[in-house]
């Protein structure tokens, strides 16, 4: 029986995490059962994909498939959400403003649609940055540097869906009525929300979960020495950007995931 590789080793460990957080949190039954399923339903795919040999096809699924994984590690979460803390949302929202003063994007962003467009852009990139990330790490070091690419991404984001467990609240953009009028500035911002409206649970993750991710990918990719790790890297900072300017998250949830990355990225480097 071929062996876990050490990415997969965290997935099940992540899943064995959620289910005692599950177990010790007071979540209502039936979303206690759909924690359960999930991390169950997760726990299978990992063990049956680590069954595919390393060659062919089946090493390209299982070194694009993990992207998948962190997918349903943030459905799962989701579960978590009971009622939103309206007093942590109070304090973010004022966090926000009086650090960004002036610079706050209300202020300024409704005028500028062509920013918007890229920030819409770069905050959508996320989604396809992990897998190509992933290819990249492939292209860099083989199958190990994959492994090791995955052992710092999937943590870094799974452990920001966590968090929802302990810090309920919701985005800035549902919080600030200015942000409707965005739609109208930029195609891209409606795609935005039409993929978060269809694919997300709508809830705020701290740590950001999308800076989080761009961050872990930017650096994964640097520490192996990876072709196009500069432009990732590049794209990395701009989602995490549009993350703030864009109102899908806090300005504290941004510095969080992306210091969450950072820890990842040391821990694993760190253990090998």
């Amino acid at each position: 029986m071929p062996a876990l590789r050490g990415s997969e080793l965290l997935v099940l460990a992540w899943c064995a995490v959620a289910l005692l957080v599950s177990m010790r949190r007071r979540v209502p039954s039936t979303a206690r059962m759909r924690v359960v399923t999930g991390i169950l339903g997760l726990g299978a795919v990992v063990r049956l994909v680590a069954l595919l040999p390393d060659t062919g096809v089946a090493v390209a699924v299982r070194n694009l498939v993990p992207a998948l994984y962190v997918l349903a590690a943030y459905r799962i979460c989701g579960a978590f959400f009971l009622a939103p803390d309206t007093r942590l949302e109070a304090w973010l929202v004022e966090v926000d403003r009086r650090a960004m003063g002036a610079a706050h994007p209300e202020h300024w962003l409704r005028d500028q649609p062509w920013l918007l467009g890229l920030l819409e852009a770069a905050y959508l990139a996320v989604y396809a940055m992990l897998p190509l990330g992933a290819w990249s790490a492939w292209a860099a070091g083989g199958v190990d540097a994959v492994d090791q690419y995955w052992r710092v991404v999937f943590p870094a984001e799974a452990t920001c869906y966590l968090a929802l467990a302990w810090l309920p609240t919701r985005p800035p953009r549902t919080l600030e009525a200015w942000t409707t009028e965005l739609r109208t500035r930029s195609a891209l911002r409606g795609a935005n929300e039409f993929v978060l409206a269809r694919g997300s649970h709508l809830m705020n993750t701290i740590p950001s979960g999308h800076a989080a991710g761009a961050a872990a990918v930017a650096m994964a990719l640097v520490g192996l020495g990876a072709p196009w790790a500069a432009v990732f890297g590049a794209t990395a900072a701009a989602i995490c950007v549009a993350t703030v300017v864009g109102r899908y998250h806090f300005l504290v949830d941004t510095i969080l995931g992306v210091g969450v990355a950072a820890a990842w990225w040391l821990a694993v480097h760190a253990w090998g």
